[in-house]
């Protein structure tokens, strides 16, 4: 038994190593993706973006797509982005304070606008 426990967490190990290439290779694309973003004065969220894939747990995808879309739009962020309209007023964040919200904080900030974020 402990030898057919030990072949499985080699295996388990090789896919672990699989999916930490593939996260370097998508981040890789990820920075090309921002380059061309900046270029053409794109926003960086793209919401149509966000799409479940099949055969695995809704709860799971969730988790890890958009931990993996939140550093999507980090990495892109430290590109430079180009503020798409200038004539805005101060961009207001309604209950700002959590994770998602100082996020697009960061970036609304980076890219040049007013934030000003709204509380209780």
């Amino acid at each position: 038994m402990v030898a057919e426990l030990s072949v499985l967490r080699d295996k388990i190990d090789e896919v672990d190593k699989a999916l930490l290439d593939l996260l370097a290779k998508r981040l890789s694309l990820v920075a090309a993706v921002g380059e061309v973003k900046s270029r053409a004065g794109l926003p960086i969220y793209a919401p149509d973006r966000e799409a479940a894939a099949m055969g695995v747990q809704p709860d799971l995808i969730e988790d890890v797509l958009r931990r993996l879309m939140r550093e999507s739009y980090t990495s892109e962020n430290d590109k430079g982005f180009k503020m798409l309209c200038p004539q805005l007023r101060p961009v207001v964040i309604i209950g700002g304070r959590g994770q998602i919200g100082r996020l697009f904080d960061k970036m609304l900030t980076l890219s040049g606008y007013s934030v000003r974020v709204l509380e209780k």
